[in-house]
C-alpha cells in the first residue's frame, strides 16, 4: 500500500500515520489508524468503535435517543469493520486482548450490518426489546 515504518506497540503501520500523534487531547501515543479522518491510538480507536456501534445499535438504550441517517450509519460500519481488519491484519505486537478487542468489534458491526440490511426490520422494532449486549461489551473492555 505504501511505505510503513514501526510504530510504538502496534507493529508496522502507514508511515503519514507514524508521523501523526492520537487526536485524542493528551494522548501522546503514536496512531494507529484513523477513523472519521481523526488519528487515533489502538486505545482510543477501540473506545470510539465501542461507544459508536452502542449508540447506534438499535438493540440498545442509546440508540432509542438518537435519530439517525441509516446511510450515514452503515458508512460508519463499514468504515469501523475495514479499519478494524486493517489493524488486526498489520499490527505484529497486538496482546490477545486487543485481538479480541477488535475481533469483537468486527463481530458487532457485521451483526448491525445485516440488522439494517433486513428489509423488515426497523430501528423502531428494536426499540421495544432492549438487549444488554452493549453494556456486557462495556464492562469486557476492562
Amino acid at each position: 500500500m505504501g511505505d510503513r515504518s514501526e510504530s510504538r506497540g502496534v507493529g508496522p503501520v502507514d508511515t503519514k500515520l507514524a508521523q501523526r500523534n492520537c487526536c485524542e487531547s493528551a494522548c501522546h501515543s503514536a496512531a494507529a489508524t484513523s477513523l472519521d479522518q481523526q488519528a487515533l491510538c489502538l486505545n482510543h480507536f477501540l473506545l470510539r468503535c465501542y461507544a459508536q456501534l452502542e449508540a447506534v445499535d438499535p438493540r440498545g438504550q442509546k440508540s432509542r435517543e438518537l435519530r439517525v441517517d441509516l446511510a450515514t450509519v452503515r458508512a460508519f460500519i463499514e468504515e469501523c469493520s475495514r479499519k478494524a481488519l486493517e489493524v488486526s491484519l498489520q499490527s505484529e505486537n497486538l496482546t490477545n486482548l486487543e485481538r479480541a478487542r477488535l475481533l469483537d468489534i468486527l463481530l458487532w458491526a457485521s451483526e448491525l450490518f445485516l440488522v439494517l440490511r433486513a428489509p423488515r426490520v426497523t430501528f423502531g422494532d428494536y426499540a421495544a426489546s432492549p438487549d444488554t449486549r452493549g453494556a456486557k461489551r462495556m464492562a469486557s473492555r476492562f
